[in-house]
């Protein structure tokens, strides 16, 4: 009877555990609202110049993203959020999947606001 307790206590646990880590990671990232072929490249994308470009990609099947000087994440963002944003660093705020690169946007702002 004993080792049956442990046993589902021990499986409780690691369930436990497991839905943790799977949890995402939340947080505020500020960058350049972009397209995701685009926000690879920082200096491409991180200028109200690119705003043309990214809803021109965005049309052709892109996703929106959030570029960074030293990386770039895809953002799970409704496009007129994302394009009331664009050609403005903003601060997004929500949640990270690190599996899929992807932020589940909460919020959207400019960083002074």
């Amino acid at each position: 009877m004993k080792k049956i307790l442990c046993l589902t206590v021990a499986a409780i646990l690691v369930a436990g555990f497991t839905s943790f880590s799977i949890a995402g990671d939340k947080g505020s990232w500020t960058g350049w609202i972009a397209d995701a072929n685009c926000a690879k490249n920082y200096e491409k994308a991180a200028k109200a110049a690119h705003v043309g470009c990214a809803q021109a990609c965005v049309k052709k099947g892109a996703k929106w993203a959030l570029a960074l000087k030293d990386s770039h994440f895809i953002l799970d963002i409704e496009g007129s959020e994302a394009e009331k944003h664009l050609g403005h660093e903003v601060t997004v705020k929500g949640e990270f999947d690190k599996e899929s690169n992807t932020i589940k946007v909460s919020s959207v702002a400019m960083p002074s606001e």
